[in-house]
């Protein structure tokens, strides 16, 4: 075992520079020594020489190398008994080494807290849910055990990256676009079991896995639907089972560890049109969103929309004090000076289309007669790149302005969107966080979400920063934030923006698509019906596959039996400390 950092976690030069940058602890915040809740520190010792036999010793870590398994965008820093930490961190490189793990994790009775490359960031990215677990890295085993372009899909394990997948695919020249999240730092598997989306086509990614390879806390493997026939040619193409189907059980769940994938992916295109659409005012978001819902409904958009606000615009272009050097957030009159100074709109929806040029063209015409009709106050903008010749299109001949992550080319673009609060870079740690709950696809309820928001976001001293993702019958809003982490005012500031919003959204109805790990409880909770009936179910079946308790403890707020006690329903915002 080894208290030195760990070796570098990605191939590429920028991503493991990206990488260290975020998880470089500041001075104030070291990791204090945490034990796995009811080990003595001589049991935890003997666990620890244990998993150093089934790994091997680089691949265990403990003291400062934790910092890179913590939350590096905690709120909570100065809070001991709120901040997350693990007792140590263990890297398995392949199945059988997993297998030794969950053995000894049972034998000493040792929680751990899983990930496939940890970057679930402003969720607590690798950070535990129950302090002293230990932090089960799957990042090692990386391997892409098949692109089928063929029949269009991929197989893969925990720590392959939308990078290696994409940089796979051109290096073997596959026809396929890999969808892509918004960094491509993040693990394909990781993003898809967190129900992840990305901006293209099968952009749901959740919803384009078929046969998944799951291992259970005692070791033993099962495959899913198809996957679960030897030699079936249909493993990887079809959702049907025959009886129950299981997959959903490992979606945002503590069941078992997923060690293999497959993902359905987008054919390469012969043609592709970046479009986007642009209104002047916050109050068409109404009209917007109720255009955009009956085109993904209908079949005239057929892949998901993406719609941003304009300081999400601005932060592109540089941080606040560049546009605003009064106290507080942007004012109004200010923002539409700037809307005018930068030629923008307050929202700017997004969305590609793929596929046969004539059909390309035939769904934008479409679109653009029905938003003249019914958004007149916008403005839209295709911009089309077909393959020469009649041949497939290369993505990277489309310009980075239109193509990126809508081309399926996966980069670390957005990630100084996060710098945007701060007033001295050379001081402060960016940091981001947000509330995303989910909204029916109706124009009201969104504006709604927006009037009651915006005022709870200026009483934290931020401006309106927000985007969502149009699918056929439901939005994915995120209420974005970002902070400077080592600022006390900021870090109070956003934890109780946190809260306003919660309380709208429990108010409302809305629960979330996903939790950090801070507020995971309270996020269960809303799932009220008959008594909290899901939660007790799950939990049932948590006691019967896990039954020490050692998978991911807490997680989405499923807790084992043995650590019911560390569960807690609900925080109040006064009872935190920062």
């Amino acid at each position: 075992m080894t208290s030195a950092l760990p070796e570098n976690t990605y191939a590429q030069a920028d991503y493991e520079e990206a990488h260290r940058a975020t998880f470089t602890l500041p001075a104030a915040n070291p990791i204090r020594k945490v034990l796995p809740p009811g080990l003595t520190e001589a049991q935890f010792d003997e666990a620890v020489l244990d998993l150093v036999l089934a790994v091997g010793k680089g691949a265990v870590f403990i003291g400062e190398a934790l910092a890179h398994y913590v939350d590096p965008y905690e709120v909570y820093v100065q809070d001991e008994a709120r901040r997350k930490v693990p007792s140590a961190a263990v890297c398995p490189a392949s199945i059988d080494e997993l297998k030794r793990v969950l053995e000894i994790a049972n034998k000493h009775k040792l929680p751990l807290w899983t990930f496939s490359r940890g970057k679930n960031l402003g969720y607590g990215g690798p950070a535990p849910r129950l302090s002293g677990s230990v932090a089960l890295d799957l990042h090692r085993m990386n391997k892409i055990i098949e692109v089928n372009d063929e029949l269009c899909y991929a197989v893969v394990e925990p720590g392959v990256t939308f990078h290696d997948l994409y940089q796979y695919c051109r290096d073997h020249k596959k026809k396929v676009w890999p969808s892509t999240a918004s960094i491509g730092w993040g693990s394909v598997m990781g993003n898809t079991l967190d129900r992840g989306t990305g901006f293209a086509s099968n952009s749901n990614h959740h919803q384009c896995m078929a046969g998944i390879e799951v291992m259970l806390a005692d070791g033993d493997i099962v495959r899913t639907g198809q996957f679960g026939i030897s030699n079936s040619p249909s493993a990887f193409i079809s959702k049907f089972t025959y009886g129950p189907s299981i997959e959903g059980l490992f979606l945002q769940s503590n069941l078992g560890v997923v060690t293999k994938m497959s993902l359905w992916l987008t054919p390469q295109p012969s043609a592709f049109m970046s479009c986007s659409f642009s209104v002047p005012e916050l109050e068409d978001i109404e009209p917007l969103v109720d255009a955009f819902a009956a085109m993904r409904q209908n079949g005239v958009l057929p892949n998901c929309v993406w719609v941003s606000n304009v300081v999400e615009g601005f932060c592109i272009r540089g941080v606040r004090k560049d546009f605003w050097q009064g106290p507080g957030p942007i004012p109004d009159w200010r923002v539409k000076e700037l809307q005018k100074e930068f030629g923008l709109g307050y929202w700017t929806a997004r969305f590609g289309l793929y596929g046969p040029k004539r059909v390309v063209q035939a769904h934008f015409d479409e679109a653009k007669d029905i938003l003249a009709r019914s958004v007149p106050q916008g403005e839209l903008t295709g911009h089309l790149f077909a393959g020469e010749g009649g041949e497939l299109l290369d993505a990277t001949t489309v310009p980075l302005e239109h193509g990126n992550v809508l081309a399926c080319v996966p980069s670390l673009i957005s990630l100084p969107l996060m710098s945007w609060p701060l007033q001295d870079p050379s001081k402060g740690k960016p940091a981001h966080g947000d509330y995303a709950p989910i909204i029916p696809a109706n124009g009201k309820r969104v504006l709604d979400w927006m009037r009651v928001s915006k005022p709870a976001y200026e009483t934290a001293g931020l401006e309106l920063m927000t985007d969502f993702f149009m699918h056929e019958k439901h939005i994915i809003l995120t209420s974005m934030y970002t902070y400077d982490q080592q600022d006390p005012v900021q870090r109070h500031n956003v934890h109780q923006l946190y809260y306003a919003l919660h309380t709208e959204a429990a108010a409302k109805g809305y629960g979330m698509f996903r939790g950090n790990i801070q507020h995971m409880d309270e996020i269960a909770s809303l799932n009220d019906f008959n008594n909290h009936a899901y939660m007790r179910l799950v939990r049932k079946i948590k006691d019967v596959v896990d039954p020490n308790g050692i998978l991911s403890p807490g997680k989405q707020g499923i807790w084992p039996q043995k650590y019911i006690g560390f569960r807690k329903p609900g925080t109040s915002s006064k009872e935190i400390k920062l």
